[in-house]
């Protein structure tokens, strides 16, 4: 896809977002978030607990960040819920991203190919600690330890381990938010 067909497509996807939201304001469309979440946790609940997976699967297969589904997340389901939606859809692109990073054949840069013997030293430790650096993504993450040939089971301990802990601390904080919030609303 040539570089003017992504730009095009970018704006349009911007242009259709505002489209939308203005509609929405304009027809006087109302939003009641305590009967969308009856309607998601009533006898529709596997259905939209299991698009919720595949989103944040989505999610995780691009560089769009992941508040806005954690938050929609923690407002609809339970911790564990949550929790466990977010532990599957990281298992699900990690293997995904594993299978296919070669055959995507993405240049990597000489000075993240630096950092390859200091990960290969101890890699389990490392990838769990990288886990906790606020900023780094763990898609990319995955993606150049899959580039530098760490195994998946490596991989997938590091960062399973790194990520429930990280995933804890956040959905404890932000549903301890959402709890206060609602102490205060009254």
């Amino acid at each position: 896809m040539k570089n003017i067909d992504k730009k095009y497509l970018f704006y349009g996807f911007i242009l259709l977002n505002i489209a939308v939201v203005v509609y929405f304001y304009l027809s006087g469309y109302k939003l009641d978030p305590a009967m969308l979440k009856e309607f998601l946790s009533g006898q529709n609940f596997l259905i939209s607990y299991s698009v919720y997976i595949v989103i944040l699967i989505v999610r995780g297969l691009t560089l769009l960040p992941g508040t806005a589904f954690l938050l929609a997340g923690i407002y609809f389901f339970s911790f564990t819920q949550v929790f466990f939606a977010i532990q599957i859809a990281i298992i699900s692109y990690c293997l995904i991203i594993y299978n296919f990073a070669h055959k995507l054949n993405f240049k990597v840069p000489k000075k993240i190919l630096q950092f390859e013997q200091k990960i290969k030293s101890k890699e389990t430790p490392i990838i769990f600690a990288l886990c906790f650096i606020p900023g780094i993504s763990i898609n990319v993450l995955i993606y150049f330890l899959s580039i530098i040939d760490i195994k998946l089971k490596n991989i997938l301990i590091g960062v399973i381990a790194g990520t429930s802990i990280t995933s804890i601390i956040y959905i404890s904080i932000i549903t301890g938010i959402f709890k206060s919030g609602h102490y205060f609303s009254y």
